[in-house]
């Protein structure tokens, strides 16, 4: 039971020492960005870290990279995620407005229409 309590530790510390790099670069971008409540800033800092890690990981995957250059890679996505994250919140919103009248409008076109009937 030690020894498993132990790796689960290692695991854990090593999923957070991941995120460092993809947090440094959120808060880097932080630093630039003035009149930002906390809230604002907990979530670009979240949405930074989040779309940094998982494009290090994939960075990672595909290209048989130095894990000095897959962090670099995590603070840099981490910086521009952090700025992206707006733009990105309000393009989702459109989308997802946008989408029970794409939904609706895709429906009917499968229906058969009165034309079709005679």
């Amino acid at each position: 039971m030690e020894k498993l309590t132990h790796e689960i530790l290692q695991a854990v510390l090593a999923f957070l020492a991941s995120l460092v790099p993809s947090a440094i670069g959120a808060i880097v971008s932080m630093i630039y960005e003035p009149g930002l409540t906390w809230a604002q800033r907990a979530a670009r800092l979240w949405v930074g870290v989040t779309v940094s890690y998982f494009v290090q990981r994939a960075g990672g995957a595909v290209f048989d990279l130095h894990p000095y250059v897959l962090q670099s890679v995590a603070f840099v996505t981490g910086m521009i995620a952090y700025r992206a994250a707006p733009a990105f919140m309000t393009g989702a919103t459109t989308a997802l407005g946008e989408l029970p009248g794409l939904l609706r409008d895709r429906v009917i076109d499968l229906l058969p229409s009165k034309k079709e009937k005679k």
